[in-house]
């Protein structure tokens, strides 16, 4: 699927009559990616824009929006998603995606310090579709399905100590990237902690405490796969020694990677910044 998603970004690409008159003109983006369908307009202090009938995008702005990652090594961004990765160079036709070179029909570049990539090569290659029409490009993302049922959203409670705030996200790549974050992160089956708490205050010095409940659920709101994440407590250090991964409905628990942890934080703050967040209820004190 993913050698058929990259010859199709090569061979279509996008369809836009631009006055020869300008080296590039603007153009507006948007994303269907809420499960409520309703589309988000993206922004970014470097607009997107058309050059040579190609319609550049800043690249973490949309991989922020598909959310992916993407860090610098040598000159080269690396753009990675679940079990894809991108590799692109500024001025280069030749982009690396999961190991194989292929070549892109529009060449990345500078501007303002921020790296402008072809946004229907990137979006295809993360099975997304791309459409054209009025000077605007869509962006349409898939839901995700667990076990055959799709997801409307991944909901989170934390407890407080009085009360908990219970929050969602509700942009499909948002919850298909956190969904891959709890698979990734989940080691070697181990038994159930002799002693467990909701709370790090109560907990006793060799159990552990509930640092977050995080249920995807259906169209219904009923729940389709439920997760909890305990941690150890050491009153003196920062961070907590490691993890555990509590499977609610299998009954099941697995040592975590604490990375995968500050993987799923990091997804829920640009879900918040780019307008896929919703808190539902919050009864803290």
């Amino acid at each position: 699927m993913l050698k058929k998603a990259v010859a199709a970004a090569m061979a279509l690409g996008l369809a836009i009559c631009a006055s020869s008159a300008y080296a590039a003109d603007s153009v507006n983006i948007r994303m269907e990616n809420r499960t409520d369908g309703e589309p988000v307009a993206i922004t970014s202090d470097v607009q997107p824009e058309i050059r040579n009938n190609r319609v550049m995008v800043p690249l973490r702005v949309i991989s922020e929006h598909l959310g992916a990652k993407v860090h610098w090594t040598d000159k080269e961004a690396v753009l990675a998603k679940n079990d894809a990765a991108i590799k692109l160079r500024p001025n280069s036709d030749a982009a690396v995606v999961n190991g194989e070179t292929v070549r892109l029909d529009a060449k990345p570049y500078l501007k303002r310090n921020r790296m402008m990539v072809p946004l229907r090569f990137i979006a295809e290659v993360f099975e997304c579709e791309v459409r054209y029409d009025n000077r605007t490009v869509t962006v349409a993302t898939r839901p995700l399905s667990i076990d055959g049922v799709q997801v409307k959203a991944f909901q989170v409670e934390v407890r407080m100590t009085m009360g908990s705030i219970v929050s969602q996200i509700v942009g499909n790549s948002y919850i298909e990237a956190v969904y891959h974050a709890f698979e990734a992160g989940k080691g070697g089956k181990v038994e159930a902690p002799a002693h467990v708490t909701w709370h790090p205050a109560l907990a006793d010095p060799d159990g552990y405490y509930l640092a977050g409940q995080y249920e995807f659920l259906d169209r219904d709101g009923a729940g389709i796969k439920r997760y909890e994440i305990y941690s150890k407590y050491l009153p003196n250090d920062t961070y907590p020694e490691e993890y555990l991964l509590y499977e609610v409905r299998e009954d099941q628990w697995y040592r975590f990677d604490g990375g995968a942890v500050d993987e799923i934080w990091r997804i829920r703050q640009e879900a918040q910044e780019h307008g896929y967040w919703t808190i539902i209820s919050n009864t803290a004190v």
